[in-house]
């Protein structure tokens, strides 16, 4: 994506954001994730009205999810689910200003008292439980044509893919001959297929940590224009075995047990061990390829070191429940990740 000077993002913020058009506006890139969006945090000072901060986003193209992020803050707003307001889209300049909401996310919580820290995720799974109760048939066509499309057998395969070409070429102690012949085993297509034909609920998509905001000890979520149908037990394996954070087994379980509290009774939704199982072994897969897609591709070696966490996750998964007996091999590594970044790089 190329920059866009700041001078213009100042000028522009001014004549967008009511009250500031006499704003002394400075812009701070904010330096998180792995997106191709940028995020400015905006200070203005002197005297205007409105809010004192904003975020500036500066998206492209190139992702077709990008766009979706303004039609999916609305059906979630609509909804009841916190999400930042946002007080102005140019759609042509491909700019939006947001609500500031601070930046204290779930993640920069995981050292509070157990207690403290885990009603922070009980109220997280409130507000996405509120998104799995979205009846899709309930959605204006003029706002669901703009979201993106659902989860399918393709797109569980593409993740699959991922994992092995961005993951596993890397950082398996396999050769490529075995890796090959593992990705082939029929057990990954049953996944993909059996994943795909269970109803089909609104997720998230990426509901882990660093995409749920805390704001007087209340979650607000964020990045979530991945919105899509797809499995409940999905965004349940993103937050409950992020990499970022480390739970234990007793916490994930009285977490579930919450959630399957305050689902909805009439939803028709139906689960079990084993759904959440094949959604946490689908997601960890996706979560190690774009660790090695970013970490080596793209030169962002930071996401490196959560692929120890990422990998020690799925491994207990599959300990628990073997949905895909291979993939055990193929998480054997042969070296350190950082060491080979450096060797690859």
């Amino acid at each position: 994506m190329e920059p866009i000077a700041e001078p213009h993002l100042i000028a522009e913020t001014r004549r967008r954001l009511v009250g500031w058009e006499e704003a002394e506006v400075r812009l701070e890139l904010i330096l998180k994730g792995g997106s191709d969006r940028s995020y400015y945090r905006v200070h203005g000072g002197g005297k205007f009205r409105g809010p004192k901060t904003c975020i500036l986003m500066v998206y492209s193209d190139r992702r077709p999810d990008n766009k979706s992020f303004f039609a999916a803050t609305e059906v979630l707003a609509r909804h009841g689910v916190h999400t930042p307001r946002i007080y102005f889209h140019d759609a042509g300049q491909r700019l939006a200003w947001m609500e500031d909401l601070g930046e204290a996310d779930l993640w920069s919580h995981r050292h509070d008292p157990q207690p403290e820290r885990l009603a922070l995720y009980q109220d997280a799974l409130e507000q996405v439980a509120k998104i799995h109760a979205i009846k899709l048939s309930d959605l204006p066509q003029s706002l669901s044509c703009h979201l993106q499309p659902g989860f399918d057998a393709a797109l569980y395969l593409w993740e699959q893919d991922y994992f092995f070409q961005n993951f596993a070429k890397h950082f398996s102690a396999r050769t490529t001959d075995e890796i090959q012949d593992i990705r082939q085993q029929s057990q990954f297509q049953d996944l993909a297929h059996d994943l795909a034909g269970m109803p089909r609920f609104l997720v998230h998509r990426d509901f882990q940590s660093q995409n749920i905001i805390i704001r007087n000890r209340q979650a607000i979520l964020i990045d979530y224009q991945g919105l899509r149908p797809g499995r409940p037990e999905y965004d349940l394996a993103s937050l409950l075995y992020d990499p970022y954070v480390e739970l234990t087994m007793d916490e994930r379980d009285d977490l579930v047990a919450h959630y399957l509290e305050i689902r909805p009774s009439d939803d028709q939704w139906d689960t079990n061990q084993e759904i959440l199982a094949a959604c946490c072994a689908q997601r960890l897969m996706q979560a190690l390829g774009a660790y090695g897609y970013l970490g080596i591709e793209c030169g962002k070696s930071a996401f490196l070191k959560h692929i120890p966490r990422a990998v020690a996750n799925l491994r207990e998964i599959l300990a628990l429940h073997p949905v895909l007996p291979g993939l055990l091999d193929v998480l054997e590594l042969r070296d350190d990740p950082a060491e080979i970044s450096a060797a690859v790089a």
